[in-house]
């Protein structure tokens, strides 16, 4: 569903993710670890169109997106979350999930005077199905809230939601499981796995290893912007290239 090719981004001298190579198979929940300064936040910002990359090859469902924009890649049905969400706060938290949709009619000017039963119609369309996706995520109580309320972990959940209502086939997770309670942390994993049964496929930059090792088959490990290994929880945990990039030490 994805592939990357040699994929190099560099920043004056400095090589942040270094001929980057791997295939991402439709259905899959792949994982993506190192440790910090690896390159994979540099790698999700070239998948998603945040950066161009250098040299390389990135194509999508057998189309090239390098150098697009990211609002094309998005259209193309490849989203992304943040590590650290970041809500409109005084808007409410179904107001921030029925942003996602592109091209709503409502967003031209003159079509909510010419147009104005269409833009209602769509409006109502999409409402639906945020309500849809913050009901699949547990928010429904805090839909008429003020993003500005929720906790860390509820932030995921709603960017989560509004990716959805956007109706993505692929989605790229930056570390879904930081700063967030052990039961929401839960709540994303099933919610994850829910997803991928229904289709979508998965990349997630995770450094809870429990959670890699739980959800993610297979897994690419980053270490000094190269790619290090992939392989099976099993083979990533045993080789001892991962325990001396990601542990600092020989495996036991």
């Amino acid at each position: 569903m994805l592939i990357a090719r040699e994929v190099v981004k560099s920043f004056g001298g400095v090589r942040a993710v270094d001929g980057v190579s791997f295939e991402i198979a439709r259905g899959t929940i792949t994982g993506l670890i190192g440790p910090n300064g690896a390159g994979k936040t540099t790698l999700f910002n070239c998948l998603a169109g945040a950066h161009r990359p250098s040299a390389g090859t990135l194509l999508f469902e057998g189309a090239r997106i390098v150098g697009e924009a990211p609002d094309r890649i998005f259209r193309r049905g490849l989203a992304r979350t943040f590590q650290i969400p970041r809500p409109f706060p005084e808007m409410s938290v179904l107001e921030n999930v029925m942003l996602a949709p592109m091209g709503q009619t409502g967003e031209r000017f003159w079509a909510n005077w010419f147009a104005a039963g269409t833009v209602a119609a769509q409006e109502r369309a999409i409402r639906e199905r945020a309500m849809h996706w913050l009901d699949f995520v547990g928010l429904t109580a805090l839909a008429a809230q003020p993003a500005r309320v929720l906790s860390g972990g509820q932030r995921k959940l709603v960017e989560l939601a509004r990716v959805l209502v956007a109706e993505p086939r692929m989605i790229l997770l930056d570390e879904p499981g930081a700063g967030v309670n052990p039961k929401l942390l839960d709540t994303i994993v099933e919610k994850v796995a829910a997803l991928n049964a229904q289709g979508i496929t998965f990349l997630v930059i995770e450094h809870n290893m429990d959670l890699v090792m739980t959800l993610c088959r297979p897994i690419l490990v980053m270490a000094q912007g190269k790619l290090l290994m992939q392989g099976s929880p099993d083979e990533v945990r045993g080789d001892p290239r991962v325990v001396e990039a990601y542990l600092g030490g020989a495996p036991a």
